[in-house]
């Protein structure tokens, strides 16, 4: 084979094309693997090279001595193939000097095959080849090679510049394939742990191999580290950081490594990421504890959460009110925090933690509570109940957290001291918080109002509303000034707690005072969380203490404990129970005035004040959209109730002037429910709008009693009856039965008050103002009959004159009886001067009195039948008696 056919071209002259071949076909004959296949391309690149200079070639029968140049590259080879050299320093200082005795134009010649060879070659080491790059000048050179070479070369001298991964010549005693397995091993360790994801090098460290190990000891602290940081448990990596973890015991890089070593040993593991944590609050530390947590002790995974939370801004409070950077300044959590709060909602934790879990995660916060109310009294629960009070409680209840002492538990140091870091933070926002001291300083100055930054809807009104959401008592004069100072505030802002003392104090009532002692503390907290509770939710309130509220202690002068007892006596459901609150109750009040929705006014067993109802058609709105006629009518009677502040008045008129309609019929129908005189509806209107005709005649003509006159007068029971019926019929749109409920409320706050009568009363014939039955009506009448005729027949034989006396007397209390038992019928002297006049030319119609019924319910002569019924349960308790309808 000719050198042109083993180059794989064509006879030339131009030396770069056989330069090129050259290069093509190295890489394909490798010195170690095909020495004579080496020789023999390099014999053919040589043989070309002479032909394209003019030289003649030598026979290849000719035996010759090999050149220098032949003799340098043969060396390299040598060297490279020679297991017990290649690695030695030494060996290539030695090839390096036998080239600095070969002329330039040798070394010239050969610095091709030099780096094809080392470029082309097997695992290197490379503190060796580097001793030949630096004498060939390789690094200075490259701009006078081609690109696709210098870059080639450039490439190599970059990764020849890493260090060794141990020191090489410790494999010259070995065999060849071991050297080449070892190394390979190694340094593919070394490039998927610095360039690669860690679970490839753990992937590759688990595979299953039988290979000799580096015999150089400075090797294997580089290799635990790896293996430790990538997660891989070596047995001997663990004994090496142990032993240094013993001989410094506060060097934090062999805490941390030894710690990675050692995580699948609970105890020793959890001990020593605690210390990280606690001494340097590393976050792996964190993670791992968590991690653990969740896995070992779940109910304390929300805890540690908690106590892992660290804000990375400093509480400062240099901001002025107005500022919207004032929020920096208060306790807040990390987005960190956030995650993993939504990462333990997906856990399978215990009833307390999942629903701590749930109200970090702006749920409420009741159910976590009557979870907490409900929990054996352990160190567990105390832990839950400062967590609790961290956002809850008054500066006072953080004290005890500060001097808590941590538990047996492993985690509970770490827990404490996450806790009391919290703790510091709330007390040195609640003392220098500029909302809170705005708020201290209007208080202690008399006269003063509320900032306007506190009166308007801004970051400091909203830290003011915090701070008074907070767990405390306050005194009779700080609460009458708060009452003042937040007036101009809407009441539903105010914070539960504020709103229960300011009505007790109406009522002249008051919570009892907070004792110092903690666990009194909490007796006293927990009391007022049952109240808190059925002011803020209190059908799913009570539902959730469904199984604890009878064993849940209460103090006598409490104001809970009437409550509980209240709860417990009338074993009912929750339900229920709302629905016959009892509004002129201070403390059942203002739990009703939370409860506006359509379907507790409607199904509520007394009528509800005007100021729920009002609410009500506020906050729903859209669901009450539905029926606009029905709108108008309440909206109209809101607009004319004088009970309701003259804002909401407005709001209620610009509401009704808003609704629109093409009918002509429409703009008077609009005007008369304005002024309080509406005007009757066609029966082909109210049908078209799926309305009844009946129902919608008697609202408008108890709006016009009602509204209609300078006087308002209750209209007749009959017609009040009417709108009872309609009113609990659910074929009626749920706008109108509200219309009608204000309707009646509106009637129920017109009748007047009257003491209970007695049977006694009713036989005082002298009261003129009072009501008389059917019943003692006939009783007295023959009664009087039956004494005047024997006592006129007796002052007879006396006296004529005597006799005339007795029967005027007789008939002066017949009069007196007829009009006590007209005032039974809601009728007055008029109408009994009527009966008199009519008796002359119709006797029998005086006996009208002896069979009509009277009025059921109280008017302004009293109560009906002298019961007291209505005034205990209310208008709607008494229509719906009439009305036959049982509860």
């Amino acid at each position: 084979m000719s050198c042109w056919e083993r180059l794989g071209i064509e006879p030339t002259d131009d030396q770069n094309t056989i330069r090129s071949a050259y290069r093509a076909r190295l890489p394909d004959v490798h010195p170690e693997r095909d020495p004579e296949g080496f020789q023999a391309l390099r014999s053919a690149y040589e043989d070309a090279l002479r032909h394209a200079r003019g030289e003649t070639p030598a026979s290849h029968e000719q035996a010759t001595l090999p050149s220098a140049n032949e003799q340098a590259v043969q060396q390299l080879v040598e060297l490279l193939q020679d297991a017990a050299r290649r690695f030695r320093p030494e060996a290539w200082q030695d090839y390096c000097r036998m080239l600095d005795q070969l002329p330039l134009d040798v070394l010239e010649s050969i610095d091709g095959p030099l780096r094809g060879l080392l470029l082309s070659n097997g695992p290197l080491s490379h503190r060796c080849v580097t001793l030949l790059t630096d004498r060939m000048a390789w690094a200075n050179r490259l701009m006078q090679l081609p690109f696709e070479e210098a870059e080639a070369l450039d490439q190599f001298l970059q990764r020849i510049a890493e260090p060794d991964p141990f020191d090489l010549a410790t494999l010259s005693e070995w065999p060849g394939v071991a050297q080449v397995e070892n190394l390979w091993y190694v340094r593919t360790l070394e490039h998927l742990f610095n360039n690669r994801p860690l679970q490839e090098f753990r992937g590759w460290c688990s595979l299953h191999l039988c290979l000799p190990m580096p015999a150089d000891p400075a090797y294997y602290p580089r290799l635990y580290r790896q293996c430790t940081l990538a997660g891989v448990a070596l047995g001997d990596a663990l004994d090496h950081y142990q032993a240094q973890h013993d001989a410094t015991p506060d060097d934090l890089d062999t805490q941390y490594l030894l710690a990675l070593q050692k995580q699948h040993h609970d105890q020793d593991a959890l001990d020593l990421w605690s210390r990280l944590w606690q001494e340097r609050e590393m976050p792996e530390a964190a993670a791992w504890l968590l991690a653990w947590c969740a896995h070992h002790s779940p109910e304390r995974l929300p805890l540690l959460i908690l106590a892992f939370n660290r804000s990375q801004s400093a509480l400062g409070h240099q901001h002025p009110l107005e500022a919207y950077h004032l929020a920096d300044g208060e306790p807040a959590q990390n987005p960190q925090t956030l995650a993993r709060w939504q990462r333990a909602a997906n856990t399978e934790l215990p009833p307390l933690a999942r629903t701590f879990v749930a109200w970090q995660l702006g749920d409420s916060e009741w159910p976590f509570l009557a979870e907490l109310l409900g929990a054996a009294e352990e160190p567990l629960t105390r832990l839950y109940r400062q967590a609790w009070l961290l956002q809850r409680g008054d500066d006072a209840d953080l004290e005890p957290l500060l001097n808590l002492q941590a538990g047996e538990h492993p985690l509970d140091a770490v827990l404490v001291h996450g806790l009391q870091h919290h703790a510091r933070q709330q007390r040195q926002w609640l003392r220098e918080s500029p909302a809170l001291q705005a708020l201290q300083q209007a208080l202690s100055t008399p006269g003063a109002v509320l900032p306007e930054a506190l009166r308007d809807n801004t970051v400091a009104r909203a830290q003011m509303l915090r701070g008074l959401r907070r767990l405390r008592r306050y005194d009779q004069a700080t609460l009458q000034r708060l009452g003042e100072l937040l007036a101009p505030l809407p009441s539903w802002l105010l914070p539960s707690c504020l709103q229960l003392q300011l009505t007790l104090q109406r009522s002249a009532r008051s919570l009892p005072a907070i004792p110092d002692d903690a666990a009194a503390r909490w007796h006293w907290q927990r009391q007022t969380l049952l109240l808190l509770g059925l002011l803020e939710q209190p059908e799913q309130w009570l539902e959730q203490l469904e199984q604890t509220l009878a064993e849940l202690p209460t103090d006598t002068e409490h104001p809970a404990h009437a409550a509980k007892a209240q709860l417990l006596t009338a074993a009912t459901t929750p339900r229920r129970w709302l629905l016959n609150l009892d509004e002129s109750d201070p403390l059942q009040g203002l739990i009703a005035a939370g409860q506006v929705s359509p379907d507790i006014l409607l199904d509520s067993q007394r009528l509800p004040s005007v100021a729920r109802i009002e609410a009500c058609a506020q906050q729903y709105s859209d669901e009450l959209a539905s029926d606009p006629f029905g709108q108008m009518l309440l909206d109209a009677l809101l607009h004319h109730d004088p009970d309701l502040p003259q804002e909401q008045r407005s709001q209620a008129l610009q509401r009704l002037l808003a609704f629109t309609c093409p009918g002509t019929w429409f703009e008077p129908f609009r005007e008369g429910l304005v002024k309080g005189r509406p005007q009757n509806l066609a029966q082909s209107i109210c049908t078209d709008n799926g309305l009844v005709f009946a129902t919608m005649q008697a609202i408008f003509d108890g709006m016009r009693d009602l509204l209609g006159n300078t006087k308002p007068h209750l209209p007749a029971t009959s017609l009040l009856r009417k709108l009872q019926k309609a009113k609990d019929s659910s074929a009626t749109p749920p706008a109108v039965r509200l219309a009608i409920t204000l309707l009646l409320s509106r009637c129920e706050r017109l009748l007047p008050e009257h003491a209970p009568t007695t049977w006694r009363s009713q036989w005082q014939f002298w009261r003129l103002g009072g009501r008389l039955n059917r019943i003692n009506f006939s009783l007295q009448a023959v009664a009087v009959v039956g004494a005047a005729l024997p006592l006129t027949l007796l002052a007879d034989k006396l006296s004529s004159n005597l006799a005339l006396a007795v029967l005027g007397g007789a008939f002066l209390v017949l009069v007196t009886c007829l009009l006590r038992r007209l005032h039974d019928m809601s009728r007055g002297i008029g109408t009994l001067l009527m009966l008199l006049l009519g008796s002359f030319l119709l006797p029998y119609m005086l006996l009208t009195l002896f069979f009509w019924p009277g009025d059921p319910l109280p008017n302004r002569y009293g109560p009906a039948g002298g019961k007291a019924t209505t005034a205990t349960q209310g208008l709607q308790a008494s229509l719906r008696r009439l009305n036959g309808v049982r509860d």
